[in-house]
This record gives structure tokens, C-alpha cells and sequence, in this order.
């Protein structure tokens, strides 16, 4: 099950931006021709493409990927400065297995919801639906999905899901809550340690500048995080592992 909230949109429409600006993520992290690209987004040629990318996006395909390579260009020409909160030896390639969560989502910036933010109405639907479920915190772990780039999608209608692992539970959920699936395979994992208001530009920082000084290459699927200590309260000793899909 899926939560759907189109945001203003009709379901035609809301779908096919998504679709758009999934290839526009494929564009920004892979160098895959144009035509595959649109095809794999299900438009039959370049110029219908090119035509409903730059309507939804703003600039046509070849000029968003011009774009974020010279960025890239950049990034790869000055000595990269790892931001407060990630060590040196917080990198690991990781293989994971599948797994399910329970989750609520968030429609906005990831400002305004960086993390499981003590208080936030999610983070207290996902206590209370533990408490329903008459289960301890320490029986599943927290989890965030950034299902949206914020570079290419819209401010007011990013999503944010943040919920718990559920393993193969099979209950009811109350309105509000989805299941979602996180896919299995390679991952970067990256450590990090502070405020969760720091995350998006650690994201920022990981897209833009990191991962262009190295050969990963970025499968376009969300990036996650696991919250390991997300009712601490001291924002310093908060640790965040943050996983980006590599092929």
C-alpha cells in the first residue's frame, strides 16, 4: 500500500511530473543518452520529451544535464572539505537486504522536517501507532526517505516519508500510514553526527560535491536514512547512517 497525495494536481498530471522529474535525476547522476532516457519515462521521441521536460522542469534536457556537468567540472577542481559531523572513516560500502516500513509522509521542504523532530505531528502518529501496537521503540528502527530532490522538484511539493521497520508484520495500519518497501542492494553508507536540521546540507554536499570526486555511480532510487538514537536529545550525539543506492 502507497500513500498517494497529488498536491493540487490531477492524477494524470501529478504522475507524469513525477515521471519527469525522475529523469531529470537520471539526467543529473548518469551519463545515459537523452532518447533512453525519455523512453524509459514513457515518451515515444526526443521532441516529446524534450517539450514536456522543459514545460515541467523548466529548460530543456541537454541543458539541464550541461548544467549539473559543470558542476561536476567544479566539484572535481577544488579540494573537498568534509563537512562537521562526518569522519574521514564514516564511508562504507554496504549490501542490504529488502525490508518494509510503516510510514507517514511529509509534503514540504526537508527543512521544515529534516528528521524524526521530537513533537512533529509525524513522529508522534509513529508513537502512537507503536503504542497501539503495544510495542517498544527499541523493536524497530527509524526511517526517512527523501523521495525528491530539491534541485529539481518543486519546494511545496517535496515528500519526506518517515517511518519504522516492520519485518514481516501484518497489522492495521490507522489513516495516514503507508507500507512502503526499501530495496535491497549496494549502498554508500555515510555516518553522520549533529542536528538534524544539518541533514539537507549534508544531502547537498554528498550530490554536489562528494560523489563527483569519486566512481560511484548513483542508481536513481531514493536515497534513505536509519536514525540510530532518535530520541536522543542532545542534537550532537544524534547519529544518522544515510545511504545513496550505487550500481
Amino acid at each position: 500500500m502507497k500513500l498517494v497525495q497529488t498536491q493540487g494536481e490531477n492524477v494524470k498530471e501529478y504522475m507524469r511530473r513525477l515521471r519527469l522529474e525522475k529523469a531529470a535525476y537520471e539526467l543529473k547522476i548518469t551519463n545515459f543518452p537523452i532518447l533512453e532516457i525519455a523512453i524509459e519515462a514513457g515518451f515515444l521521441s526526443h521532441e516529446a520529451f524534450s517539450k514536456a521536460f522543459k514545460r515541467v522542469i523548466g529548460s530543456t534536457p541537454n541543458e539541464f544535464r550541461k548544467q549539473f556537468q559543470k558542476k561536476k567540472i567544479s566539484s572535481k577542481n577544488y579540494h573537498q572539505t568534509i563537512p562537521d559531523g562526518i569522519s574521514k572513516f564514516g564511508f562504507q560500502i554496504k549490501t542490504i537486504t529488502s525490508f518494509r516500513i510503516a510510514y507517514v509522509r511529509h509534503i514540504g521542504s526537508y527543512e521544515e522536517l529534516p528528521g524524526p523532530l521530537a513533537g512533529s505531528k509525524e513522529v508522534l502518529s509513529i508513537q502512537s501507532l507503536m503504542l497501539g501496537w503495544n510495542s517498544l521503540n527499541t523493536n524497530h528502527k527509524w526511517i526517512g526517505i527523501s523521495q525528491d530532490d530539491p534541485e529539481i522538484s518543486p519546494k511545496g511539493k517535496i515528500r519526506f516519508d518517515l517511518g519504522i521497520t516492520i519485518g514481516s508484520l501484518q497489522k492495521t495500519l490507522p489513516e495516514g500510514f503507508g507500507i512502503q518497501n526499501i530495496p535491497g542492494g549496494k549502498y554508500l553508507q555515510i555516518r553522520y553526527q549533529g542536528s538534524y536540521h544539518n541533514l539537507p546540507k549534508i544531502y547537498h554536499w554528498i550530490l554536489n560535491d562528494y560523489i563527483n570526486t569519486t566512481s560511484y555511480k548513483l542508481k536513481n532510487q531514493p536515497p534513505w536514512e536509519c536514525y540510530l538514537n532518535p530520541l536522543e536529545k542532545q542534537d550532537d550525539k544524534r547519529i544518522t547512517d544515510i545511504y545513496f543506492p550505487i550500481r
